[in-house]
């Protein structure tokens, strides 16, 4: 049986309507499918800056049409469960992309085709919306976190101008302990000398490539020669194409100030707690996405082997677990709440594989995470 689809806008939601739209997408399936898009909307609801966009989170709701009392408006509250089939949240960021993310609702009764269809409308609906004063050449970067028959829908039917590689989501539902490490931990390598300490991620750290002085807040921060020397290191060893100002949201702005870690190595003979931050170089890292999800983790070629992937995994697990327990069984209830911890690692990446399996996360199968560059005004309309 095929059903009339519709959609459900929402421009810059409360945040009662995120919480209780969180909460019905906790209770209606599978979590691997939502969990990005549900942690998006829980930070979104107890961060100051609820986003990188300048037209903050729309959500979008693709459902089936079904008959309503006359004069009865549809709003997110009055919309049955059942009836929805994907959620998107999408806006404008600061480099005037429309960027966003679809994730598909598994209920029972969905089928590929409906589906597909409800990826068509949504895409054309973010289309409408695109700002006026924007290129009409300009993408739509696309997340989706969907299972794989929806994207090879997207890859083989939607005009692409780019796509990027392939990502599997790896979960767990406790936070590892194999290490014993947490913020303020420090051990001394046997071979080396050097004292490793886990610290945060500091704005120093990050790269501004275009001057010497980088903006936080209102404060302006002025770089000395050996900060410049080595906040080059962040974005040099990214895997993904992380500019300046997502790598500051995702590691100096609240919740992400307490979900990130630094490993430093000090040289033999000088303590950590007592030293200068900058007497420690930069060994390791890793921080969380805007979606809750494990984010930018990376280790300098000269100390890899050491096992310092898994410790940051390890040391940004624990305060991820304890956000999500704090805010997710009050929304949610003990039931069901969703993994403490996930990410996306790039498909064939065999480090981050055992990484992320002997921190005890486990593949979630169906589950694929892409990033796409879909051309917006090559996008049918809906009449």
């Amino acid at each position: 049986m095929s059903h009339l689809l519709q959609v459900l806008l929402v421009r810059q939601p409360t945040t009662d309507e995120s919480l209780r739209l969180a909460r019905r997408l906790a209770v209606s399936g599978p979590a691997p499918y939502v969990i990005q898009t549900i942690g998006q909307l829980v930070r979104s609801t107890k961060s100051p800056k609820r986003s990188l966009y300048e037209s903050m989170d729309h959500l979008i709701v693709v459902h089936r049409a079904a008959p309503r009392p006359d004069g009865e408006h549809l709003t997110l509250a009055s919309l049955a469960d059942a009836d929805m089939v994907l959620v998107g949240l999408f806006g404008t960021e600061r480099g005037a992309r429309h960027e966003g993310t679809l994730s598909a609702r598994p209920t029972a009764g969905r089928t590929d085709a409906e589906v597909n269809e409800a990826v068509r409308l949504a895409l054309a609906a973010i289309k409408a919306e695109m700002p006026s004063h924007l290129d009409p050449e300009t993408s739509f970067i696309m997340y989706a976190s969907c299972p794989t028959p929806i994207v090879n829908y997207i890859i083989k039917e939607m005009p692409l101008l780019w796509d990027d590689h392939l990502y599997e989501m790896y979960a767990s539902d406790k936070a590892p302990t194999q290490f014993g490490v947490h913020m303020g931990s420090s051990w001394v390598d046997e071979q080396t000398g050097e004292t490793f300490f886990v610290d945060r991620i500091r704005v120093s750290d990050i790269d501004y490539v275009s001057a010497s002085q980088c903006l936080l807040g209102q404060e302006r921060i002025v770089l000395t020669l050996r900060a410049r020397e080595r906040c080059n290191q962040m974005l040099a060893e990214k895997t993904v194409d992380y500019d300046f100002d997502y790598l500051e949201f995702i590691t100096q702005t609240y919740p992400f100030t307490e979900l990130n870690c630094m490993i430093r190595a000090f040289p033999k003979g000088v303590d950590p707690p007592t030293a200068s931050h900058e007497q420690g170089e930069p060994a390791a890292w890793v921080s969380t996405h805007h979606d809750l999800s494990i984010a930018a983790l990376a280790i300098r070629e000269a100390f890899r082997r050491r096992k310092l992937a898994a410790k940051c995994v390890e040391v940004v697990s624990h305060p991820q677990s304890e956000f999500m327990r704090t805010h997710f069984p009050a929304l949610f209830g003990e039931s069901t709440t969703p993994p403490v911890s996930f990410g996306m690692v790039k498909d064939g990446n065999v480090a981050s594989i055992r990484t992320m399996e002997g921190c005890g996360f486990s593949k979630v199968e169906g589950v694929r995470f892409h990033w796409i560059g879909i051309k917006l005004a090559s996008i049918p309309s809906v009449e």
